[in-house]
């Protein structure tokens, strides 16, 4: 799987990858006529399968806001909210519950048959 790029340019604009984790990457952006970081986002890791291949990939310009991605004006934000997002998905995600001791009891469950 091909993995985000650590640089890149989207809407004329200069992306450089400064953390990720398996859920959730943070990109610092520069500006029109300069490279020099001026804002921060924190975006949503999805996996795509298009006609690139199987890859990841940052949400598009109408998810973005809308999947808890953000943008910031500064950094220490952008770093507090990269764990805040990255918890929040992992809650999101749930987990697997074993629940042992316990053994299944269908007797009283009615059978039903579809004419």
């Amino acid at each position: 799987m091909k993995e985000l790029k650590e640089k890149f340019r989207l809407n004329g604009l200069p992306y450089t990858l400064l953390k990720r984790n398996d859920i959730v990457a943070m990109y610092g952006i520069g500006g029109t006529y300069n490279s020099e970081i001026i804002h921060w986002e924190v975006c949503r890791i999805y996996i795509r399968n298009d006609k690139y291949g199987i890859r990841e990939a940052i949400p598009s310009n109408g998810r973005f806001g809308r999947d808890g991605s953000s943008s910031f004006n500064y950094i220490e934000s952008a770093y507090k909210y990269f764990d805040e997002l990255t918890t929040r998905l992992k809650l999101s995600q749930g987990t697997l519950k074993v629940v042992s001791g316990v053994e299944e009891n269908v007797s009283g469950v009615p059978k039903f048959s579809f004419a």
